[in-house]
C-alpha cells in the first residue's frame, strides 16, 4: 500500500489498499453553495421524508440536559423494549451506532485474512468494505433479473473458507427482496461453518407476508439479522441500529465494540419511537408505497425503466456513460440523487422516495435532464 510521506513506511495494513472510502450522498447545503440554488431536494441517501416521531422529538429534548454523563453502555432500556416487541431475548440483541457500525463489528469479530465473505452484487458496499479491511476475500454473486439476491447462486458460491454469507433484502441499491421460502431453503442448505446474515435495513417497507428475520431468530435459526431506525423511523441523524443473533455471538461482539456505541440522545429517541411505532409507521409506509408507484410510473412515461422495488427507493439504469451527465443535470435543477457506481451498478441512478412535492420536483427535473 502506498505510504504518505508523513507516515512511517509499512505503518498501514496492506489490506486497506483495496478499501475505497465510503462516499455519502451530497448534503443539501453543499449543493446550494456550489450551484447557488435556493431550493434543493435531497433524494440520495434513502432517509425517510418524515421527521422523528412526536414522542421521539420530546425524548430528544428531555435527554439533552443529561448529556454531561456517559450513556448506558449496554443500552439496556432499548434492548428490553426491542426484546418485548420482537419476542427475542435481550441476550440476543445488540444495539449499535447504525448498521454500518454493526457490519464492521461483525467482520472484526469473525473474519481473519484468507477467510471469505459471500454476498450478492450490486449491493450494499459496506459489507464489501468490511471484508476487505480485515484482509478477507470478498465474493460477489450476480443478482437475479429482478434485482433480488439469487439465493441458489449464493449457496453455490459458498466454499470451505466462507465464514459469512450475506443477504441484503430489500437489496440496496436495487430495492428487490428475496422470497421467504427461498430464504428458508438457503438457510437449510448452508454448511455449519457458515454464518448467514440477513441485512434488513429496509424491513419496515416489506409487504405483508415477506421475510421476517426476527421470527427466524425466535425460531432458533443460527442467523444474524440487522435493522435500523434510520429509515422509516426518521432517526438517520442519530445513528442507531440493532443486531439480532445467537447469544454467544452477541457476547463476542461485546469484546470488540466501543463501550458507548449508542449515545444517550439516540437511545432515548429510539426507545420513544418503538412506543409510537404502531401509530406512526403505517401511514409513513403507505405514503412511501404510493409515491414509489407514482415515481416509477412517471419515470416510465419518460422512457426509463426502474427496477421493481420493495424499499423506499428506485434504481434506474441509464447507462454508464449517461449516469454522470444525468446526475449533474439533476443537481443543476436542484435534485440530489445517488449514482450507484460504488454499489456495483455503474450505469444506475438510485432515487429515494420522498414526499409528493418531491416526486413532482424529481420528475420535472428528470424530464429536463433527459431533454437537455
Amino acid at each position: 500500500m502506498p505510504t504518505s510521506p508523513d507516515l512511517p513506511t509499512g505503518l498501514l495494513r496492506p489490506a486497506l489498499a483495496g478499501v475505497d472510502p465510503y462516499e455519502p450522498g451530497r448534503p443539501v447545503e453543499d449543493v446550494q453553495r456550489e450551484l447557488g440554488l435556493e431550493s434543493v431536494v435531497k433524494l440520495a441517501s434513502n432517509e425517510g421524508p418524515f421527521p422523528p416521531m412526536p414522542g421521539a422529538i420530546a425524548a430528544i429534548a428531555a435527554a439533552a440536559g443529561g448529556q454531561r454523563c456517559y450513556p448506558d453502555p449496554g443500552a439496556w432500556a432499548l434492548r428490553d423494549a426491542l426484546a418485548a416487541r420482537l419476542g427475542v431475548g435481550a441476550e440476543r440483541i445488540l444495539p449499535g451506532n447504525g448498521v454500518d457500525s454493526l457490519i464492521k463489528l461483525l467482520c472484526l469479530a469473525v473474519l481473519d485474512p484468507g477467510d471469505e465473505l459471500v454476498m450478492g452484487w450490486p449491493s450494499f458496499l459496506s459489507w464489501r468494505q468490511g471484508a476487505l479491511m480485515m484482509g478477507a476475500a470478498w465474493r460477489g454473486v450476480p443478482l437475479g433479473p429482478d434485482g433480488a439476491y439469487d439465493l441458489d447462486a449464493l449457496a453455490a458460491a459458498v466454499g470451505p473458507r466462507t465464514k459469512l454469507c450475506v443477504m441484503v433484502s430489500p437489496n440496496n441499491p436495487t430495492g428487490a427482496a428475496v422470497a421467504k421460502g427461498d430464504l428458508d431453503r438457503l438457510l437449510d442448505a448452508l454448511p455449519p461453518h457458515v454464518l448467514p446474515v440477513l441485512d434488513e435495513a429496509y424491513f419496515e417497507y416489506l409487504p405483508e407476508g415477506g421475510h421476517d428475520g426476527a421470527a427466524l431468530v425466535r425460531a432458533g435459526r443460527p442467523l444474524v439479522v440487522m435493522r435500523t431506525f434510520s429509515k422509516a423511523y426518521g432517526l438517520a441523524g442519530l445513528r442507531v441500529g440493532y443486531l439480532l443473533g445467537p447469544a454467544g455471538l452477541v457476547r463476542a461482539l461485546h469484546r470488540v465494540r466501543n463501550a458507548f456505541d449508542v449515545n444517550g440522545v439516540a437511545q432515548a429517541a429510539a426507545l420513544a419511537s418503538l412506543e409510537e411505532a404502531d401509530e406512526h409507521l403505517p401511514p409513513r409506509i403507505a405514503l412511501c408505497r404510493a409515491e414509489r408507484t407514482r415515481m416509477a410510473d412517471g419515470l416510465r412515461a419518460l422512457g426509463l425503466d426502474p427496477l421493481p422495488s420493495e424499499a423506499n427507493f428506485l434504481l434506474v439504469e441509464v447507462g454508464e456513460d449517461r449516469a454522470p451527465l444525468i446526475n449533474r443535470a439533476l443537481l443543476e435543477r436542484g435534485v440530489i440523487v445517488r449514482p450507484a457506481r460504488a454499489f456495483g451498478a455503474p450505469g444506475g441512478i438510485r432515487i429515494t422516495v420522498g414526499l409528493p412535492e418531491e416526486t413532482d420536483r424529481l420528475l420535472a427535473a428528470m424530464a429536463g435532464a433527459l431533454a437537455g
